[in-house]
């Protein structure tokens, strides 16, 4: 299995959604991913860092792509209110179908049936 998993979303916020399959972080892999997302300057990409942070106010980063590389100095936290719905499914559903990395998260146990039971976080 990756280590991250890149899904491109289209929404307003982003064209990119980018998650880590472990604790482990994706933005240690950022020249890998740059490869598999659009080089098209001005790219916003976020990161979904539920299973390297938990769901807090870090969970989500944007990081926008400039000549084929993630420009560090455009990286900011994204308020969770803030990130569609559609978007947190996605890491939801991917948690369904991959129980073992569910079940041996950092993420909480009242979270964890949330996500289960075919909710979100």
């Amino acid at each position: 299995m990756d280590e991250f998993i890149v899904k491109q979303i289209n929404k307003n916020c982003a064209k990119y959604l980018v998650f880590g399959t472990s604790v482990e972080s994706p933005l240690f892999l950022l020249d890998e991913i740059a490869r598999r997302v659009s080089h098209e300057s001005g790219t916003k990409v976020i990161f979904d860092q539920l299973l390297q942070t938990g769901n807090g106010d870090n969970r989500f980063l944007e990081i926008s792509i400039d000549n084929g590389k993630f420009d560090l100095s455009t990286v900011k936290h994204i308020d969770s209110m803030t990130v569609d719905n559609e978007v947190k499914v996605e890491i939801a559903e991917f948690l369904r179908t991959n129980e073992s990395i569910l079940k041996y998260s950092i993420l909480l146990t009242s979270q964890k049936e949330v996500i289960a039971n075919g909710g979100v976080v």
